[in-house]
């Protein structure tokens, strides 16, 4: 298998803050690959999950399949920079020479035109296809997003989706996503993982 489209394994990761277990005992395979959504409740741990793999948050167990690759990743909150343009938020992760990625990442999210915009003159969901153009124009080879349509309406969120989806699949991305929407996992995912059922015994959390 190429090595960087290997699987991601998690054996036994435990996270805890203090006294307070976030997870435990997780056993995970994300494949290589593939399109991979992660559902759960609230509380149970799949923000914590996606730091620990970004290296955000140390942990107990092992993580094998990360090593040498290169991650993109979209947060809950967008985290574009609110003194640069859309534009230049993407030429700060991509670098010099990347300004055929840049404009074909933009137009794929439907932002040519707020290229010169700051985030402030932004909407909610521009902000949003803005972070995912930013995770395309970094192009890595793994991709991490959390809950990464939020704030997009059903009739854009099936153009960007559909659109994003298919050139990972025809790349062969490694892509992991966190949501609530049982329907977007089984529209988008190739794998869903229900992650009470890849954790251990819990301790019971009010």
């Amino acid at each position: 298998m190429n090595g960087l489209r290997k699987d991601i394994v998690l054996t036994r990761v435990s996270k805890a803050y203090g006294g307070q277990i976030v997870l435990q005992d997780l056993d995970l395979t994300i494949p290589g690959g593939k399109i991979t959504a992660v559902m759960g409740p609230s509380g149970l741990g799949k923000t914590t999950l996606l730091k620990i793999l970004l290296g955000l948050e140390d942990c107990e167990g092992s993580i094998d399949g990360l090593e040498g690759r290169k991650i993109s990743t979209v947060f809950q909150d967008s985290r574009l920079l609110p003194w640069l343009t859309l534009k230049q938020n993407l030429e700060l992760v991509c670098g010099p020479g990347c300004e055929a990625r840049i404009a074909d990442s933009l137009a794929r999210m439907e932002l040519t035109d707020a290229a010169d915009k700051r985030p402030s003159e932004l909407s909610g969901g521009m902000q949003r296809r803005g972070a995912l153009a930013r995770a395309l124009a970094y192009d890595g080879d793994v991709l991490i997003l959390d809950e990464p349509f939020t704030g997009l309406d059903e009739e854009l969120k099936d153009r960007i989706a559909g659109s994003l989806c298919g050139q990972w699949r025809e790349e062969q991305k490694t892509v992991l996503f966190v949501t609530h929407d049982s329907a977007e996992a089984q529209r988008y995912a190739d794998e869903i993982i229900k992650l009470q059922d890849a954790l251990g015994k819990k301790e019971e959390r009010s």
